[in-house]
């Protein structure tokens, strides 16, 4: 047999179909500690190719990468991405460890943990969610992923409406508190005049314009960020707390 690094190699893009399909065949027979070799290998036109290997392999054979397979959903636009995350949602609850730990450890990587959401939380049952209640509670008192958390925590009845209603409220007085002391320490700020000015500068000075103008972008950010939170806030309470 050839070796694994040579069958890897041909899992390009650019191999022919049916050496890329013999390749794949032909690692199913890799041995239980190289597994990990196939976990995003060399570069990114390799990915499809061990995504679709892996896939091929099976659970309980990719038992000893789960963690990694779960890495490898942070990007939607990785390649593969999209497969691993189907073939994970399929695996079930030997996830459950492996998605406890990422909402323990890096909850404040937002972009994993809503891939997370969307891709495996939001499609399991009631038994399983029980099984990351504490850490879905710490995250809906959070400011990042806080309204996917409170989402499930409701639809799994977890929490009241009345009691998501409670949490929201109080998120709202936050935002509201901090948009004010933010325009009343800064009223010579005016962002819209700000952000049309950099606009309109030459290509050649936007660079030295945002430098000499960072404080006030700085605040203007703070104020668009909660801006754009009390807007989601609002979509939610209209989506799932309208009666």
């Amino acid at each position: 047999m050839e070796s694994i690094s040579s069958l890897i190699k041909k899992l390009s893009w650019d191999t022919p179909e049916e050496e890329k399909e013999d390749a794949i065949k032909k690692l199913q027979y890799i041995e239980d500690e190289d597994i990990h070799l196939l976990l995003q290998p060399i570069s990114k036109e390799y990915w499809d190719g061990a995504a679709e290997t892996v896939i091929r392999l099976g659970y309980p054979r990719v038992k000893s990468i789960l963690s990694g397979l779960l890495e490898w959903i942070q990007d939607t636009n990785w390649p593969g991405a999209g497969e691993i995350a189907d073939f994970l949602l399929e695996i079930g609850d030997p996830m459950i460890p492996y998605v406890k730990d990422v909402l323990n450890q890096h909850s404040d990587d937002e972009e994993w943990v809503y891939r997370i959401f969307y891709e495996l939380i939001d499609h399991w049952n009631k038994k399983q969610v029980l099984q990351i209640q504490e850490e879905l509670i710490k995250i809906s008192q959070e400011k990042a992923n806080d309204l996917s958390a409170l989402r499930i925590l409701l639809a799994h009845s977890m929490y009241s409406k009345e009691v998501v209603c409670e949490i929201i409220q109080r998120k709202k007085d936050v935002l509201v508190f901090e948009l004010k002391e933010l325009h009343d320490t800064h009223p010579e700020i005016d962002c819209e005049a700000l952000h049309k000015e950099f606009f309109n500068q030459q290509p050649n000075v936007i660079k030295q314009f945002h430098e000499h103008n960072k404080d006030r972008f700085f605040i203007c950010n703070a104020i668009s960020n909660r801006q754009e939170v009390l807007r989601e806030i609002e979509i939610f309470t209209a989506e799932f707390l309208t009666s």
